[in-house]
Formats: structure tokens, C-alpha cells, sequence
């Protein structure tokens, strides 16, 4: 984190609308808010439980899996952070392009990094690997057969499948349910993005009984605070009637793809998600962004730091149908 990625908001005075950032546009659910205003009290004069517990019991109703099976963390990240002090001084693979905290943890505890790209995602010499599906940034997949096949192959590695946008596509499954089946998978998951709490910090991680054993003997205590704890008992309460619906989203989404194309200097990646990456024809990525910052009041993600992306690119993720168009706009005018 400490590199700067994802959305820098607080180094803006004024911005109006923010498509650097992949959480939900339309916000947190207001009953969410309502719930949360009514329990800090108790929140603030009570220690939350040491892991979170009471969560792994609402994830495994969900996900119809023994509540051992889940660990609750402060926001995705510190589950990757957790998962690399377990793998302390060994080897990773990453495969690049994708979101930076993976080369963060790794880094943080000593972990000798093999990069690799998306299309070598295959057999592997290290003990740990990290695949962001759907990815950060690009929104590429990878197939559950494709998964499922790295497992059986690299029995010796443990892999990382980074869930955090899942919910953002319709085009493919969670993997959770390999879980069951495969002793080198660990799914991270994210409540943050999908129910606009990010200000909360809310994931957990899905494995077998035993890694989660060792995970949680890595965790400090405490790290998931009881505003934490009580909006994600609301959201498992709700899950299903607070969820967008991504079919419409998507659709959405094809329509500020087919205006954005029409930009002349950008380039489109294929994406299968609710966020597009785009190469600059011309110009420099850091300049846009300065320009929609101080002329329109409009927060993109500078892209070209992502490790092994090539270019000048910027991230864009779609956001109501009033800002996509002061952003198509704005872009024209640059």
C-alpha cells in the first residue's frame, strides 16, 4: 500500500464523481447505515470477539460449508498479508498484471517472487500462487476447469484465488466449492466492494480446516472490530435482497463501454467486469488524470504502475449513468 494504488481520494480536495475506485457505486445500503448508528454504543464500549467467529458462522450458512472452514480479517488485504507470513522466507508466483498487495505481502515477508503472465497460468516451482479472478485491473478471467487443473498439477502449491470482484461478472462461478475437495486452495473474498463498506474493511478467506488452523494462529487478535462484526451479520442477514443485480449492471456497463470506445485516443481492454482498463494512444496517463481532477472534478485510477503492464493506461469503473456521461465529456475535451 505504501507504493499508492486504488483510490487516492484523500489526496484530492474536491472531487464530484470517482471512477477510480471498483466499489459499488450506488453506496451502502442506507438500512446498513441505520443499523450501524444504532449499535455504537455497544460497539464502542465492548472488545469485539478475538476472530470474529459469529461471521464464520454466517458464511458457512451461506455457503452451506462447516463454519472452520472461513476466517474472518480486517479488509482482504490483511488476509493477504496473513497468508504470506504463513508462506514467511518460501517462494510465490504472481501473475501479472494485478493488484499490487500480492508483491506487498510477499515483500514484507520475505518471499522470493516469480512473476509471471496471465497466459502462463500453469504449472508452477514455488510454494505459494496468487491469480485475481476476475482480475485487477484488466477484469481478464480464468476458467473454473483451468483452476481446477492448476491444482492437480502443482499439488506442491498452494494457490491463492483472489475473489474480491466476483460478484462484478457474470461470467463465471466462485471456486469456493473446490474447497471441499483440494487441500492448496484458499479463496480470499471481499464484503467491502460488492456492499460499499470500504471505509469498514471487511473480507475473510475460505480453505480447509487445517490452513485455516495455521492462518489464524498467524492473526492477531481483535483485528475485525465490532462495527465490522455487526455489518457483516446484517449483510449475511440481507445478502441476497441487498445485492445488485448484475445482469443490469452489466448491461449498463456494455452501453459506457460502447461510448468510451468512441474515444479516439483510448484503447479498450476486454473486460468482463463492472471496470475497463485503457491504453493512451497518446499522452500521458498521470496528466489525464491531473486534467479531470482539477478541470472536472473527476478521479480516475492512473494505471501504468501496475507491474508488468506496459504503457501509459488508466482504469475506469462505471458508475451512474449521470457521471459516465460528464466523464465521456470531459475525456473529449482532453
Amino acid at each position: 500500500m505504501l507504493k499508492g494504488h486504488g483510490d487516492d481520494l484523500h489526496n484530492f480536495e474536491e472531487i464530484q464523481y470517482n471512477f477510480s475506485s471498483n466499489v459499488f457505486f450506488e453506496g451502502c445500503r442506507l438500512e446498513l447505515i441505520k443499523e450501524l448508528q444504532n449499535f455504537v454504543g455497544s460497539a464502542v464500549n465492548n472488545y469485539p470477539s478475538p476472530v470474529a467467529y459469529e461471521l464464520s458462522i454466517c458464511a458457512a450458512e451461506r455457503f452451506r460449508m462447516g463454519p472452520k472452514k472461513f476466517l474472518f480479517f480486517n479488509g482482504a488485504t490483511e488476509a493477504l498479508y496473513t497468508i504470506a507470513q504463513l508462506f514467511n522466507r518460501q517462494s510465490a508466483t504472481i501473475f501479472a498484471p494485478t493488484f499490487a498487495e500480492y508483491e506487498g505481502a510477499c515483500d514484507v515477508h520475505k518471499i522470493q517472487i516469480d512473476w509471471k503472465t496471465r497466459n502462463e497460468f500453469h504449472q508452477v516451482n514455488t510454494n505459494l500462487a496468487f491469480i485475481c479472478n476476475p482480475n485487477n485491473p484488466d477484469g481478464s478471467i480464468v476458467s473454473i476447469d483451468k483452476i481446477e487443473l492448476f491444482l492437480k498439477q502443482n499439488t506442491q502449491t498452494t494457490l491463492v484465488v483472489d475473489e474480491a470482484y466476483i460478484e462484478f461478472t457474470n461470467t463465471i462461478d466462485s471456486v469456493v466449492h473446490l474447497c471441499n475437495e483440494y487441500k492448496n486452495l484458499i479463496v480470499v473474498r471481499s464484503l467491502t466492494k460488492v456492499f460499499a463498506i470500504p471505509g469498514i474493511r471487511l473480507g475473510y478467506v475460505i480453505s480447509n480446516d487445517k490452513l485455516i488452523e495455521k492462518l489464524k494462529a498467524c492473526k492477531m487478535p481483535w483485528s475485525v472490530n465490532s462495527m465490522a462484526i455487526k455489518a457483516g451479520e446484517c449483510i449475511f442477514q440481507n445478502y441476497d435482497r441487498w445485492h445488485f443485480s448484475i445482469q443490469s449492471i452489466m448491461i449498463e456497463m456494455q452501453a459506457f463501454l460502447s461510448k468510451l470506445s468512441m474515444v479516439d485516443y483510448l484503447e479498450l481492454m476486454p473486460t468482463h467486469t463492472t471496470y475497463v482498463l485503457a491504453r493512451l494512444k497518446k499522452g500521458k496517463a498521470s496528466e489525464l488524470k491531473q486534467y479531470l481532477a482539477k478541470k472536472h472534478k473527476i478521479l480516475i485510477r492512473d494505471a501504468t504502475n501496475f507491474t508488468k503492464l506496459r504503457g501509459e493506461c488508466i482504469r475506469i469503473s462505471l458508475q451512474s449513468k449521470e457521471a459516465n456521461e460528464f466523464l465521456i465529456e470531459a475525456l473529449n475535451k482532453w
